[in-house]
């Protein structure tokens, strides 16, 4: 049964603002461009049977005292899981032309033993809204993985326990089975290592390790393990099938460049966090920087996977800021350094410096090894997340808070500026999805942090446009962004 949707005009307001200006020129992007959005499940769903069951290591987790910055929860969330017709309208009427979504495993794969059906309500729930965004002409991306465990996996280890590979495996298969003809990019993990970092040195997110390098390097080994199963099944299931994953890349920047330690701690974050998982991608085999294999632990984990080479369809990235970092003088020696709290530019709710140039470099220079397979063909790359947060609280109904998001809008305008410009230099990005179309739960910072290009007021749950939703539907109407004269810029 799928659930009845209210007529997206009771729910649904728009921010009044002045008919735009005719444009004098813009800056455009290839025929075919994507312009699009994304969400994960966990963060907008409000998934009833996984919430009230507490069925993923995240809704546990959120129930733990102090582990949510303000003490909200996903209970509720956006209700996507139930509004997706009104949110899809929205995406249409702000001229997009692809959506990414993720799929709730937990709520698919409730406990041990369990047998995937066809007729699961949550399953078929999927299967419309796919068919309804074939419908409306999307291109479609889902993620199978999205930050979030069955919990029964969870206590037995996670990712750190060869079953969940089994299940993972299997997992991919069945929905490759049952929704692989409504996919155009299929994405096997979100973000592999902000989600180690995050649950294995960070310890703010499940597991919630802290300073765990072991268990984390361990972790990413079964990560690429888990996607090479996941890839190959798809493939088999769909031969044409598009598989990659999306990868958290961000610019690491030290605070003196002319201290040789601080460009060590940022020589050994990048070659890690940016490089180790794309290189094992491209090349087959998990390596580390080498002043990590001081531990015989970890060189133990460098290894050859056995058909991962090349399991990198397509590259997308996740881009959202830059990180000065700086040497710590302790013992023992800490050669990650630290994050430090210097910045130059504008920055975000969330402190996240506004850094397009990264992006750029990204693009251009960074992807610069992996730009072709094995066989010399070349790879698309997609912006699978891009966005800028504020923070307002989660209690906030009436008003016009937030809606004249002009931070949102630099940092949106800029990025794609630096987009485009990496274009011009040969860079084949074929597509860019904001994140998000809708504010929604930001994992340890909850509900506070809002990324929507649409205002979330979550006591009631309506939907409001902001300026920034309406400034990248022009550019996705015009394929490019538009130049207006100077008398008429914000």
């Amino acid at each position: 049964m799928i659930p009845q949707q209210k007529n997206s005009q009771e729910s649904v307001k728009i921010a009044s603002e002045a008919a735009p200006p005719e444009p004098r020129d813009v800056f455009s992007f290839p025929e075919g461009f994507l312009w699009g959005v994304a969400n994960s499940h966990f963060q907008v769903e409000g998934h009833p049977g996984e919430i009230t069951n507490r069925l993923s290591d995240w809704a546990m987790w959120t129930t733990l005292d102090g582990k949510i910055l303000d003490r909200s929860t996903a209970d509720r969330a956006c209700e996507f899981f139930k509004r997706y017709q009104e949110d899809i309208e929205l995406a249409q009427k702000l001229n997009m032309n692809s959506f990414r979504i993720s799929i709730n495993w937990p709520a698919m794969c409730p406990e041990p033993g369990h047998e995937y059906r066809k007729d699961d309500p949550t399953l078929l729930v999927y299967k419309e809204m796919l068919i309804l965004l074939k419908e409306r002409g999307f291109k479609t991306f889902l993620t199978l993985f999205h930050f979030c465990l069955p919990n029964w996996l969870a206590e037995i280890g996670g990712w750190n326990n060869e079953r969940t590979l089994d299940e993972f495996e299997r997992f991919a298969k069945f929905i490759a089975e049952e929704l692989g003809e409504y996919v155009d990019f299929w994405l096997t993990i979100n973000e592999p290592l902000a989600y180690v970092y995050q649950g294995y040195i960070a310890g703010t997110w499940p597991p919630g390790y802290n300073m765990n390098y072991l268990k984390g390097f361990e972790c990413v080994r079964n990560l690429l393990i888990g996607h090479q199963r996941a890839h190959k099944v798809i493939h088999d299931v769909c031969p044409e099938a598009k598989v990659s994953v999306t990868h958290h890349w961000m610019k690491f920047t030290p605070r003196n460049k002319f201290n040789p330690m601080d460009r060590l701690v940022c020589h050994m974050r990048d070659g890690i966090f940016n490089h180790s998982f794309m290189r094992a991608l491209h090349t087959g085999e998990l390596t580390f920087p080498l002043i990590s294999l001081i531990d015989h632990r970890v060189r133990k984990l460098t290894c050859k996977i056995p058909g991962l080479k090349d399991t990198l369809d397509f590259i997308g990235v996740n881009y959202y800021t830059r990180q000065f970092c700086e040497f710590e003088c302790k013992w023992p020696l800490e050669f990650f350094g630290a994050k430090s709290n210097m910045v130059e530019n504008e920055t975000s709710g969330l402190g996240w410096e506004s850094y397009p140039e990264g992006l750029y470099d990204l693009l251009v220079h960074e992807l610069r090894p992996y730009r072709t397979d094995h066989k010399g063909a070349l790879r698309e790359i997609y912006i699978t997340e891009n966005g800028h947060a504020g923070i307002f609280e989660a209690d906030l109904v009436e008003g016009d808070w937030s809606l004249e998001d002009h931070g949102r809008v630099r940092y949106l305008k800029s990025h794609l500026l630096s987009l485009y410009k990496a274009i011009t230099r040969g860079a084949n990005v074929k597509g860019y999805l904001h994140w998000s179309l809708t504010d929604n739960f930001e994992w340890a910072e909850g509900l506070r942090a809002r990324f929507g290009l649409v205002r979330v007021s979550y006591p009631t749950l309506e939907r409001t446009m902001r300026k920034s939703a309406k400034v990248y539907a022009e550019i996705a109407a015009h394929n490019g962004i538009v130049n207006h004269p100077p008398e008429q810029r914000q």
